[in-house]
């Protein structure tokens, strides 16, 4: 239960962040700003959290999951990314790399024209 708190409280905290950026930018360049910072934070959180075993769960749940995951999930994506390719498991990294992003704008245009039919 404490584990679901800590993402709840990072996940608010993750989100306000994403949103003051935004708005201080004011446009998509602020989104593409948030989704690299996001994934350079992400690297960072994951290498200290990997070193530091001593710390709770809780705390990189907090960080990583809510409060990173809150401020951009492209940065989870970015992280799991990396770990396949880091297993020694490219192939599959690159599809999931490539996939992704390919069904999400596939998915996105779909959900657009679904909406419109709908409404």
């Amino acid at each position: 239960m404490i584990n679901l708190l800590s993402v709840f409280l990072g996940g608010g905290i993750g989100s306000i962040l994403r949103h003051l950026v935004c708005m201080r930018i004011g446009s998509h360049w602020a989104v593409m700003l948030v989704n690299i910072l996001g994934a350079m934070l992400i690297g960072i959180a994951f290498q200290f959290f990997m070193s530091r075993t001593d710390l709770r769960p809780e705390i990189r749940s907090f960080v990583v999951t809510g409060m990173l995951g809150g401020f951009t999930t492209f940065s989870t994506y970015m992280l799991d990314f990396g770990n396949l390719v880091n297993s020694q498991r490219s192939g599959e990294a690159f599809l999931y790399l490539f996939g992704s992003l390919a069904a999400g704008v596939l998915f996105l245009f779909a959900g657009i024209r679904l909406a419109k039919i709908w409404w």
